[in-house]
């Protein structure tokens, strides 16, 4: 997938696209409801109009939804809606030239715990009986300052876009 990023409270910021991949995994507690698990390795950070500088930040990310899926099983498409809350580490953070991005001291600029909410939209697209094309659009916005410095707000704030395969791990 796709991550179109900003960071809020930055000098003007502007997307800044990344990598999301992982797995996932959902369970239906009923027709049309359910809970969708992921782990991800996710590209975040920010650019800026007035320079070609960029915040890359690289997360383990952790997002836990609940689904409202639309129509009934075995419906060759079904839409649905999610909400829920994730949590990220950061693994690393870096500059457009790959040097880390640290304090004159050496001490990390941006925190490593992130947490936040998530919302969206997606359909799946059955592509032979019990395996689904996924197909989800949302938004997430942080909780946190992403940043160690007393009064900051800088959040992590974007637009994801993803596409995975589903299939059932039993019968």
């Amino acid at each position: 997938g796709v991550n179109l990023m900003t960071i809020s409270d930055t000098n003007s910021p502007k997307i800044l696209p990344g990598l999301m991949a992982g797995i996932f995994g959902n369970y239906s507690i009923n027709e049309h409801f359910g809970i969708n698990a992921k782990l991800m390795f996710s590209q975040m950070g920010t650019g800026t109009d007035i320079s070609d500088d960029i915040v890359r930040l690289n997360y383990i990310q952790l997002p836990v939804s609940m689904v409202y899926f639309f129509g009934n099983n075995g419906n060759t498409i079904r839409p649905k809606i999610f909400a829920g809350l994730y949590g990220s580490y950061l693994l690393q953070a870096r500059d457009n030239n790959g040097n880390d991005i640290v304090f004159p001291n050496g001490n990390d600029v941006y925190v490593k715990p992130d947490f936040g909410a998530q919302i969206g939209a997606g359909l799946n697209f059955i592509i032979r009986p019990r395996t689904w094309l996924n197909i989800d659009a949302g938004y997430s916005t942080g909780f946190n300052s992403i940043v160690d410095v007393e009064g900051t707000k800088n959040r992590n704030n974007g637009f994801q876009i993803s596409a995975g395969i589903s299939f059932p791990l039993n019968d």
